[in-house]
């Protein structure tokens, strides 16, 4: 506390450089706490960051930066501190959108500081929960404004915010899709800005998780885009990933209404499952179990989505039961690959007696029979579930 306490009186340093050097040091600090050693230092930096010299040496950016951080490891007791902060951040947004620009530097300032601003909402949200649920109005209406501003950087950050409050907001999260949807469409498809498209990616996976069934009327759209992203040969290669798992996430949201997506987006599933690695490159390798875990998830999801139609999914299980057969001797695989390929099995043995002979397999009792072995507590449990669904299975005449 003393050292902290010492590092507080410098923020006032009539130096900014000396006031920089300072919140380096809390920042610094800030990282090696614990929950239950920080205290309620962000006041003093935010504070800091109001100086009217708070633009040079980067003190601004470093004194958001700084608050950040000790957010993320405040204690318990510095609730009421965040509760006061956070109305306080919104309005800093809030009054950025008016900030005149008169220079390409004065831009770049403007929108640094709104990302860092996002970064800090969406930090905010993680940690007051609930509580964050009555500011969530204001903080929705000014992260969509910074989504109309033209920087990439500024609409991961509110991208990524807006994730946080779905996640805090659960079902309630609805009243804003309307709104959203545009800005959401539009992030999926900047296939030039691939961190945004990846981030928005993201975000249709926690709104699904957050209000469920209730997202089929932007649904359409929403597969529209991600098919388009998988199809577009500029596209980075690790937005593919998500993407395909994404799949899996609204099917599982939307259950039988997924009908009219099921067709093209198992084929998908099944062409990235071929994706193939050479042996002797190590980037490639990790990309492709990267892919696969993916892809596992993809078809999970459907086929737990699309569990009371099952009609649906049997035509593609040949396919994706031979993709699991290509798993079970691959060298190459890593755990989690593994972990998914066993889970998967036992989604499709949730199936019922319809999919007894795409399990019948020594490939497939190998899998679990690996899965067993791992030592991994979880892939174990998933294992012997899976195993003692695929066994009762089996045992039906």
């Amino acid at each position: 506390p003393t050292l902290v306490n010492g590092l507080i009186s410098k923020l006032g340093a009539p130096n900014p450089r000396v006031a920089n050097q300072a919140c380096n040091a809390l920042h610094k600090l800030g990282m090696a706490f614990d929950a239950d050693d920080s205290g309620g230092v962000a006041p003093d930096v935010d504070a800091t960051a109001d100086r009217q010299d708070a633009s040079e040496h980067n003190l601004r950016v470093i004194s958001f930066e700084t608050i950040n951080v000790f957010v993320q490891n405040s204690a318990p007791d510095c609730r009421e501190l965040l509760l006061q902060l956070l109305p306080a951040i919104i309005e800093r947004l809030r009054v950025s959108f008016t900030l005149p620009v008169s220079s390409n530097e004065d831009r770049e300032a403007k929108e640094g500081l709104q990302g860092l601003l996002c970064g800090l909402i969406q930090v905010l949200a993680f940690k007051l929960q609930a509580d964050f649920a009555s500011f969530a109005d204001s903080a929705m209406s000014n992260l969509l404004q910074a989504l109309q501003t033209k920087s990439s950087t500024c609409h991961t950050e509110a991208l990524s915010a807006i994730s946080a409050v779905a996640d805090v907001m659960e079902i309630a999260f609805e009243k804003y899709m309307g709104a959203l949807q545009p800005f959401l469409i539009a992030g999926l498809r900047q296939f030039d800005a691939y961190h945004v498209c990846q981030t928005a990616v993201g975000v249709v996976v926690d709104i699904t998780r957050a209000i469920e069934g209730k997202v089929l009327p932007y649904t359409k759209e929403i597969m529209e885009a991600l098919v388009d992203s998988l199809k577009d040969p500029t596209l980075h290669r690790s937005v593919k990933p998500p993407v395909l798992s994404c799949f899996g996430d609204i099917a599982l949201a939307v259950e039988g209404q997924f009908e009219p997506y099921v067709q093209l987006s198992m084929m998908m599933l099944i062409q990235a499952a071929a994706t193939q690695a050479s042996q002797d490159d190590e980037d490639m390798i990790e990309y492709v179990n990267t892919l696969r875990e993916s892809v596992l998830e993809g078809f999970s999801g459907i086929v737990q989505g699309l569990a009371t139609r099952s009609d649906l999914v049997r035509p593609y299980l040949s396919s994706v039961v031979q993709f699991l057969q290509q798993l079970s001797s691959d060298p190459s695989r890593d755990m989690a690959v593994l972990s998914k390929a066993v889970a998967l099995i036992g989604d499709i043995a949730s199936l019922g007696a319809n999919v007894k002979d795409n399990l019948n397999h020594q490939f497939i009792s190998q899998l679990l029979h690996d899965g067993m072995q791992t030592g991994d507590q979880s892939i174990m449990e998933t294992a012997n579930w899976a195993g003692t669904l695929v066994q009762q299975l089996l045992q039906q005449s």
